[in-house]
């Protein structure tokens, strides 16, 4: 559903979210996420996203506890560019369910987005906290590639605090810009440590010690 959706096959997209109700009832809440997806995915104009907006509350009401309709009501807000609106959904949403890190790294892009680093970092770092162990495998052609999710949770950190050091040093702030690079190096550092073939974080590093 979600590849035919992507891929504007809004037909083929609703005959799978018909099966998944049929299968699962569409009482089941991610099912229910599923059908406000569609619905936002097919809405012809901002005021269709903003009466799914108050469905959405309306069922959370009910259900304070429905971690999928929350984000559903986070992504109807980003669709309508209301980032610090989303940003106090996400807060409530962390309040409820604080070891969910797909909603701290959400939380986390949009402090970035709105440029607010220190925040962004505190975020991030939760991500590290909730999925200690966690790991990514892809497969490409023939091989088996494994890439650290840590180590990609490291070199953002360390973009951001590179982003926050290149702020503070535009306001002639020497010391603050030296310790934010300090940061970033420190972050990139550890993503290699963590990956020895990270090539983000060998990037990166390359980036930001070029300032000394």
């Amino acid at each position: 559903m979600l590849s035919c959706l992507r891929t504007g096959d809004d037909r083929s997209a609703y005959a799978c979210l018909e099966a998944l109700k049929t299968r699962f009832g569409d009482t089941n809440e991610r099912v229910q996420g599923l059908i406000g997806m569609y619905h936002e995915a097919t809405a012809p104009n901002d005021k269709a996203l903003e009466s799914y907006l108050e469905e959405y509350k309306d069922h959370i009401k009910v259900k304070p506890t429905n971690m999928v309709i929350r984000k559903r009501i986070v992504a109807i807000h980003k669709s309508l560019n209301r980032p610090n609106d989303a940003i106090n959904e996400l807060i409530t949403l962390l309040d409820i369910s604080p070891t969910d890190a797909e909603a701290w790294s959400e939380l986390a892009e949009l402090y970035v987005s709105q440029g607010m680093y220190s925040q962004a970092v505190y975020s991030f770092e939760e991500v590290l906290l909730v999925t200690p162990n966690a790991w990514n495998v892809r497969r490409s052609s023939s091989e088996i590639i494994i890439s650290a999710h840590r180590s990609q949770i490291h070199a953002r950190v360390a973009e951001v605090n590179y982003l926050a050091a290149l702020r503070e040093g535009g306001s002639n702030d020497k010391g603050a810009l030296a310790e934010g690079i300090a940061r970033s190096i420190k972050n990139y550092c550890r993503s290699i440590e963590l990956c020895d073939d990270y090539l983000r974080g060998y990037y990166g590093l390359k980036l930001v010690s070029d300032f000394f």
